[in-house]
């Protein structure tokens, strides 16, 4: 960045023409790394083996910071910058497709996603990104892109798209004040992006690494998903451009436009043939070491997120200072042909893998397919709706004017989806409405969530009777917290108090590890434990239970682990009762958000009990094999009551029962009390 000529100033730099601004406009080495971020997504979409393909969107964003910065300049050192004709043109590049995108999302959400929280969750998604809040949709709807969960939202990847506009909305003002602080050379320019780059960063590691919440959610979330946190990314190629446009103009004053201008020192031709090539190779090296290194402990975007900006970075830049093979590969016609598709092929590969999942949930490979597959619609797309309109003629009022309705109608559409899927399927409407009824833990916040464990949930989880004989106690996650209502009727019925205390997707152990929704869950399972065993009135009686097939899929000793602590319950004379896990209409693989599943073209409720035992079987076995041998632990089933022999139902005297695919909702849990109170009335006889 040194240079032996006078400072660049503006003047200077305003003596580049239209021919040079013409020929710096596009570069045909970055549509190919165009092409490797959008094969790098959709690779890792598609599940082969690219642990850090995700990190495409990375590439893309300091390919867009460099891209739009150089726009811009270049623009405005011509006179002929409109910010009316710059978002014109991104209202024009990128609206149209989307909007195609999302109207047929939509479509076949209502023919094939579950009118009950599927459909509304896509719909909502819909809305949030032609309104450009996609990511903070996202934020509190889905949540961790990593989870196992995300797979079940179509639209989980306009949350880049939507940073991305974001982007375009606020950076082009931030320029304007740069420009201010650069009138007197480029380094204060350069400075200034420096400066809320290096800030932007700073916010971004402190969030990955922080164990904090903001608005109930994660805060890692919000370094995933918000654009402040992201903007760094941008900057990056940003301070790029800015250098590049003071480079072109140092190399025009050398050209004559400027007299009396003292030249660079031109670098020697093996270093102006090697260099490009080092930077280039060192690049590529750096998407391959980030794949080698990634994995499922690493912290994104925290620090690794480093790794695939320097390495694009690295590639502009070798790409802007000469040639070299590596250049010449990204230029070449398959690179560029992928590159000029990439933002058709990224609206519309995860779209099909979600609902090819959707229809094939057991297929092998059934992603790999849907991914090839989804170039056929984007092909459609860039050829017959992103190139006619890119390149057309049309007057700026009509620009605005048509982005305004067709962003209109994509928010009538979703509104239309809410209310009206549901109605479009015989008793839909109906189970949508029972779905979301409230168990007591989810209601009086006594399923620990998105919060910390604090002592004062003991008296606030404490429901009491008249003259009690003693109390319950209910512990473990979320599927314990789920019979909570109807325990708590079935204690009161025998003349006891419950402490109905459970936290979301903690195992009860002393050692547990933190889960996503709760820090402490050692300190919880700990309370809980000395809280029975150590206290001057113990209980008479502890329910517990968890979601034992998840646990089981990635630890197939489950529940071994709960041993220890029934243990310690039956050392203190306290008798047992454990709840075996109900029946899942789904694995966390297999992209279902509810019991019932399927839109308007294949709605069903009712399953197979071969096929939910197919996949839950093995852990029901190993459930019962493991608790059933610990003394003073009695098992509760209530699979009968769900299951009979031949077919399972969420349904139960033509409700539905279930909050999702695997918890009771207030209507199942109600349903439980009798054989609830059956169950604890005889353990409280056999210890009494």
């Amino acid at each position: 960045m040194t240079s032996t000529a006078e400072p660049t100033t503006r003047a200077d730099l305003s003596v580049r023409s239209s021919a040079a601004i013409r020929k710096t406009a596009q570069r045909a080495d970055i549509q190919g790394l165009r092409a490797i971020a959008v094969v790098m997504v959709v690779i890792y979409h598609a599940n082969l083996p690219l642990p850090a393909g995700f990190a495409g969107v990375d590439v893309f964003f300091v390919i867009s910071g460099f891209v739009i910065t150089g726009q811009i300049e270049r623009l405005r050192l011509a006179d002929r910058l409109s910010f009316v004709g710059f978002y014109g043109r991104r209202i024009r590049r990128l609206l149209p497709a989307m909007v195609v995108m999302l109207l047929a999302v939509l479509v076949l959400s209502f023919l094939f996603q579950a009118p009950i929280q599927a459909q509304p969750n896509t719909a909502g998604t819909a809305r949030a990104a032609i309104l450009l809040w996609g990511n903070y949709d996202i934020l509190g709807s889905t949540g961790d892109y990593f989870a196992a969960g995300a797979v079940m939202n179509p639209l989980l990847h306009v949350w880049s798209l939507s940073v991305e506009e974001q982007f375009y909305l606020v950076f082009p003002l931030l320029l304007v004040l740069t420009w201010k602080l650069g009138r007197s050379g480029v380094r204060r320019q350069m400075i200034a992006l420096g400066a809320l780059t290096a800030a932007s960063f700073a916010v971004s590691v402190w969030f990955s690494f922080g164990s904090f919440r903001i608005h109930t959610y994660p805060v890692s979330d919000w370094a995933f998903y918000s654009s402040p946190t992201r903007a760094w990314e941008f900057g990056v190629g940003a301070l790029l451009a800015v250098w590049v446009g003071a480079r072109e103009a140092r190399g025009a004053s050398r050209s004559g436009t400027r007299p009396g201008a003292v030249p660079d020192r031109p670098l020697p031709t093996r270093v102006r043939r090697l260099l490009p090539l080092g930077l280039g190779v060192t690049g590529l090296l750096l998407l391959i070491v980030l794949n080698l290194t990634v994995d499922d402990t690493t912290v994104w975007p925290g620090t690794a997120a480093l790794i695939p900006v320097a390495a694009t970075f690295l590639l502009i830049l070798a790409g802007t200072l000469g040639g070299g093979p590596v250049k010449r590969t990204l230029s070449s016609r398959p690179f560029v042909t992928i590159g000029d598709l990439s933002y058709s092929i990224y609206l519309w590969h995860w779209p099909m893998i979600v609902f090819a999942n959707l229809l094939w949930p057991q297929q092998a490979h059934v992603a790999v397919y849907a991914a090839v597959f989804s170039l056929v619609p984007a092909y459609l797309s860039y050829r017959f709706v992103e190139e006619p309109l890119r390149h057309g003629t049309i007057r700026m009022p009509r620009v605005y004017l048509g982005g305004a309705v067709t962003a209109g109608l994509v928010v009538v559409a979703t509104v239309t989806l809410q209310v009206a899927g549901p109605w479009a399927i015989p008793n839909a409407a109906a189970y949508a409405g029972q779905v979301g009824e409230l168990t007591y833990g989810r209601e009086n916040g006594c399923l620990v969530r998105n919060r910390a464990f604090e002592q004062a949930d003991f008296a606030k989880c404490t429901t009491t009777v008249a003259n009690a004989k003693g109390w319950i106690m209910l512990a473990g996650d979320s599927h314990a917290e789920a019979i909570s209502t109807g325990l708590i009727q079935a204690d009161r019925e025998l003349g006891y108090s419950t402490m109905a205390l459970t936290g979301a997707s903690c195992p009860f152990m002393r050692d547990a590890q933190p889960s996503r929704e709760v820090s402490n869950c050692g300190e919880l399972a700990s309370a809980l434990l000395d809280r029975a065993t150590k206290g001057d009135d113990p209980p008479a009686a502890v329910v517990i239970g968890e979601w034992a097939l998840a646990r089981y899929q990635v630890d197939g000793k489950w529940p071994a682990q709960l041993v220890p602590a029934l243990k310690e319950f039956v050392a203190a004379g306290i008798p047992v009762i454990y709840v075996m896990d109900e029946p899942n209409y789904a694995t966390q693989a297999m992209n279902r958000q509810t019991a019932c599943s399927g839109g308007y073209a294949n709605f069903v409720c009712d399953k197979s009990e071969q096929a939910v035992l197919d996949y839950q079987g093995k852990s029901r076995q190993q459930e019962f094999d493991v608790i059933s041998q610990v003394p003073g632990v009695t098992v509760f089933d209530s699979w009968d009551r769900l299951c009979d022999g031949t077919t399972c139902s969420p349904l139960i005297d033509g409700q539905l029962a279930y909050w999702d695919f695997n918890h009771l909702n207030r209507i199942g849990s109600v349903a439980m009390t009798d054989d609830l109170k059956q169950a604890v009335g005889d353990v409280l006889k056999q210890n009494s």
